[in-house]
């Protein structure tokens, strides 16, 4: 474990002198938005389980497609098989196609899966545009955060990647407003939209100026940096430093794995990208209209745009947040204050809510009756909870790991990198949502909830030890900062 922790990020660092208050940012901010959107078509498809899923399982009209409880508990979980596959391909395309040309690329499967959905007439078409949808996230899903990070100039860097989680949050409450008005064919149809939008608005973008310079393109990285910077920056010296960094680096090999600079980073992200599904945050997204069903509030499906808003408000204070408190400190108080919710959450289902049919209350327990008065009278409170719950997990552990990953590894490894990490979390997504209903079952639905407070606090832990402070630091920085030997265990910042 010591092995593994790192000096305090406020130590003195080999420092790279990039111009921080000359370069300007507008550039950089335009061609982030095309990225961002292709995160919102991500935040959608996760979105569209909770809405879709309360037609699905009681539509027996359309084409006769009405989901049993097993069918629908696959359908929500397919798309984290999806991602994993993405992850994969997209880890391959990145260094291939470079970071625009696979977040376009994204844009077909988006549009193919949403198509399928849109036109399904049985369930093994409805989940085959859920899978071919997945694929689609897993590429995107750290392809966008790491093209903002790679054109983002070190002081805005946070905020830019931060507003990749903000128009993911965005297309999950888009999603969830929609599917109080929307059929789920029509549902997904519109979610066809944005991916399509992405493809035409990113073709005038600048490629990645590391990339290119990694393609030993110079003079299209230069014209990039002038582009992205403006004429008083100097692009010159940014791009001499990213050359020097590359070849120091040369091409990664099978045993640099094992160095420093990539071993440690690829342990904290695995282990961070892990925490932030063991909270139990997409099983909780996937299932919050019959969440709050089960509790006994009326329009169900209207009640949980309050997640999507919830989120929506917490990516926003993290946009202003990120380069401020920096990443530690946000990370470290939200997993605490998302433990006591979810904590919080347990105790209304073990005191108001009967456990019966195997240790959970079901949508039929809930409608004959089995809701008890008081717990009516009190629905405020789960509401409350899990509002505060994805409030502060939309704060810290939404946006920042995806920050994270866009900025701590080497650029020589960061496709594979980045590939490993979201396949890592595609899995992990998938065990959590596939799970849900059987460990509700096995160890009742109060049970599930303090499991997941207690993956909050080991998150918080790991953090504690291991991560350290990469706010207002270049991308170059930042891997000098993992490249030091090892002399003291980590201190605790003050």
């Amino acid at each position: 474990m010591a092995e593994l922790q790192i000096e305090n990020s406020h130590s003195e660092s080999f420092q790279f002198d990039e111009p921080k208050d000359q370069d300007r940012v507008e550039k950089a901010v335009l061609a982030t938005f095309p990225a961002a959107l292709a995160s919102l078509s991500f935040g959608y498809c996760l979105g569209y389980s909770s809405s879709a899923l309360e037609d699905l399982q009681n539509d027996n009209t359309s084409f006769n497609i009405s989901l049993t409880a097993e069918q629908a508990s696959w359908f929500s979980s397919l798309i984290a098989f999806g991602l994993i596959i993405g992850c994969l391909i997209g880890g391959w395309a990145i260094e291939k196609f470079g970071r625009k040309g696979t977040t376009m690329m994204c844009s077909v499967p988006f549009v193919l899966g949403w198509l399928l959905i849109s036109y399904a007439q049985s369930v093994a078409i409805l989940y085959a545009g859920r899978f071919i949808t997945g694929v689609a996230c897993g590429a995107v899903s750290f392809t966008a955060p790491v093209y903002i990070a790679e054109i983002a100039a070190a002081r805005v860097r946070g905020v830019l990647a931060s507003l990749r989680s903000l128009s993911f949050t965005l297309g999950v409450l888009i999603c969830l407003a929609t599917g109080v008005l929307c059929h789920w064919r029509w549902l997904a149809f519109i979610g066809a939209i944005p991916p399509t939008l992405v493809l035409i608005l990113m073709i005038p973008m600048p490629q990645s100026p590391r990339w290119l310079l990694g393609k030993n393109r110079t003079d299209e990285a230069l014209e990039v940096l002038l582009w992205l910077r403006g004429p008083e920056a100097n692009i010159k010296e940014e791009c001499s430093n990213i050359k020097d960094t590359l070849d120091r680096q040369g091409r990664l090999k099978c045993t640099d794995i094992g160095t420093p600079t990539i071993a440690k980073p690829l342990i904290i992200s695995v282990g961070i990208f892990m925490f932030m599904e063991l909270t139990g945050t997409d099983a909780i997204l996937f299932n919050a209209a019959n969440l709050f069903k089960i509790v006994g509030i009326a329009n169900e499906k209207l009640v949980a745009i309050s997640v999507g808003i919830s989120q929506l408000i917490g990516n926003i204070f993290s946009c202003f947040l990120v380069d401020k408190v920096g990443r530690r400190k946000l990370l470290l108080t939200s997993a605490l204050v998302m433990s006591l919710s979810l904590i919080t959450l347990g105790v209304f289902f073990a005191i108001f809510i009967p456990a019966v049919d195997g240790g959970f209350a079901t949508d039929a327990d809930t409608s004959s009756g089995s809701t008890s008065p008081p717990a009516e009278e009190i629905s405020w409170l789960p509401v409350s909870s899990i509002f505060l719950f994805n409030l502060m997990f939309s704060l810290a552990w939404g946006p920042l790991p995806w920050v994270l990953i866009s900025e701590i590894f080497p650029l020589r490894a960061r496709g594979f990198a980045c590939s490993f990490v979201t396949t890592v979390f595609g899995v992990t997504q998938f065990i959590v949502t596939k799970t849900y209903h059987s460990m509700a079952a096995a160890f009742t639905i109060q049970g599930v909830y303090w499991a997941y407070a207690g993956f909050c606090m080991l998150g918080s832990l790991f953090v504690y030890l291991l991560l350290p402070e990469t706010k207002g630091k270049t991308l170059e920085e930042i891997e000098d900062l993992f490249d030091r030997p090892v002399k003291q265990t980590y201190e605790s910042i003050h």
